[in-house]
């Protein structure tokens, strides 16, 4: 067979292997195993394992606060002002992959061309995807569905509270930076599934929108 031949197959074969590899930060460990876990001795004839968590490794909580900015899109955007937003970030890692994403965000919005003021709380969760182990880095995509609660007060002393579905894409990277801690930035896209409310007054209101939030974070593994 001729050389090149052998070696464009063996550069095939490991390229689809790629995924089965453990990452860079945990090389040295088997396959079946965690990054640095160490196998203790039988006790009752059970093979006790221990693990130990860095960040995002298989089986760890990664959780972090969050804060940055808030962009309002459309009517929101038309009616109140961009706004610091703040979240409190949890990623269970089940796998060098894949990861169960959940976070609760708020923000409050002055007004802009209205007088009235705004504010959205809203509960997500999601599943998140590893794209690639670059040395300590590892950028990432999530899509997840979530609970979105936007609150309205208008300058004639009238307000509104509803309790929302919607669904939730974004995409980041995050940073290790010891066994313990990790930095990180994301940007995340919101959308509403609107509706229809009667407010405080009786007035029928449309009640729906999207928004963008652009947070950095510090994180904590465990």
């Amino acid at each position: 067979m001729p050389l090149s031949l052998v070696s464009a197959s063996r550069a095939q074969a490991e390229e689809s292997q790629r995924w089965s590899k453990n990452p860079g930060w945990a090389q040295g460990t088997g396959d079946i195993q965690t990054p640095e876990r160490q196998v203790k001795a039988p006790v009752h004839d059970q093979v006790e394992y221990r693990s130990k968590i860095t960040p995002f490794s298989p089986g760890s909580n990664n959780l972090s606060l969050d804060v940055g900015q808030v962009f309002l899109f459309g009517d929101l955007g038309n009616g109140y002002s961009d706004a610091i937003g703040f979240r409190l970030h949890n990623v269970y890692a089940v796998s060098d992959m894949f990861g169960l994403d959940t976070s609760l965000e708020y923000s409050s919005h002055g007004p802009a061309s209205t007088d009235g003021n705004f504010s959205i709380s809203n509960l997500n969760f999601g599943l998140r995807t590893n794209v690639a182990w670059i040395d300590k880095a590892i950028p990432y995509v999530t899509f997840g569905l979530g609970f979105f609660r936007p609150a309205y007060s208008q300058p004639d002393g009238s307000t509104l509270d509803a309790v929302l579905f919607g669904l939730q894409m974004g995409g980041g990277i995050n940073l290790e930076v010891s066994k313990a801690l990790f930095f990180g930035a994301s940007l995340n896209f919101h959308d509403m599934f609107g509706t229809k409310k009667r407010n405080s007054s009786g007035a029928l209101q449309d009640v729906d929108g999207s928004f963008a939030s652009f947070l950095v974070s510090a994180g904590v593994s465990f």
